[in-house]
Parts: C-alpha cells; sequence; structure tokens
C-alpha cells in the first residue's frame, strides 16, 4: 500500500511542470547542513483529525515532510501538498520553521497555466503566519486577480500543512 501511494505521488509529479526541488529550497531557506525526508501515512483518525482542523476535505493520507536539521537541531520543515486547481494539480512546498511559523511558499510543480500562478508578492502574505491564524481569502489572506482558485489552493494548503505538523509531532 504504501509503495502504491508513493508511485501515485511520484506519477503526478512527474507530470506538472516542475519549478523547484523540495530538497534544494528547503536546505536553502533554513540554511541547513542536511535535510532528511519523511514520508508520512495517516491513519483514518489522523486524516479525520487533519480536516477537521484545516476546516476542509481532506482525501490524501500520503504526505512527504523534509527536516532541515544542523546536527540534532531541527531547524525547520517542508512539507510537500498536493491540491487540485481547477482540472490539475498544483505541489506546493510549505517552509515551516520549527517556531511553527510559516517562513516561506514555494511552488514545486504547476502544470495549470503559468499565467494562473500567484504572484510571489502574494505568497508572501503567508510569511511568519501560523495555525492561530485563521488564513482564509478575504479575511486575513487578501484574493489575487486572474488565480482565485490557485489562490484558494494555495491557502488550503496552508492550513493543512501547518496542522499536519500538529498531528504527526515531528
Amino acid at each position: 500500500m504504501k509503495l502504491i501511494l508513493l508511485f501515485l505521488l511520484s506519477i503526478t509529479t512527474s507530470f506538472a511542470q516542475v519549478l523547484g526541488d523540495p530538497l534544494e529550497l528547503t536546505q536553502r531557506t533554513f540554511g541547513s547542513k542536511s535535510v532528511e525526508t519523511e514520508n508520512i501515512i495517516l491513519n483514518d483518525s489522523q486524516l479525520a483529525q487533519l480536516s477537521k482542523a484545516s476546516q476542509q476535505k481532506i482525501d490524501s493520507k500520503l504526505y512527504r515532510i523534509y527536516v532541515a536539521k544542523n546536527g540534532s537541531q531541527t531547524l525547520g520543515y517542508g512539507v510537500l501538498m498536493n491540491k487540485k486547481v481547477r482540472t490539475k494539480t498544483a505541489i506546493t512546498l510549505y517552509l515551516i520553521g520549527s517556531d511553527k511559523k510559516i517562513k516561506s511558499i514555494e511552488i514545486v510543480a504547476f502544470n495549470e497555466p503559468l499565467e494562473y500562478l500567484p504572484s510571489k508578492t502574494w505568497l508572501d502574505v503567508f510569511d511568519n503566519k501560523n495555525s492561530s491564524h485563521t488564513l482564509k481569502l478575504n479575511q486575513d489572506i487578501p484574493t489575487t486577480t486572474g488565480a482565485t482558485l490557485s489562490a484558494r489552493a494555495i491557502t488550503d494548503g496552508a492550513r493543512a500543512a501547518l496542522e499536519l505538523l500538529e498531528i504527526i509531532k515531528l
């Protein structure tokens, strides 16, 4: 089962336009000497908890998390999330510090037309946000013209990424 889920994740990644390498982005963001990769499979209870906490329907039980380290000290995490934007998948890396605040968001694969990709300036709105923020469009996150569905997917992914780290307690 685990191998099938990993295979499906790699197939999804192979069809999207790749915009960045999650391992390199995690290492560069945190200035870490090493990055460990954790493949997480949620049980049914954790999946239900993630859906409730992130206020959205969550279908996937499989997640990849990059743990940035200097020696034994954990500097932060890169949480890879797949979200359907319109009809195709976008893969976003949420870079979250050990203080559980978003440091950066990087779109690593995007198979929709690039004009639907939110700008770096818009992505910067998430910096230093944590799970205590509502992270909802039109509330504490502004919408972006021409990329509303992408913005919604990225915003929903941010809530899920932050809550996922709370649930699995890395």
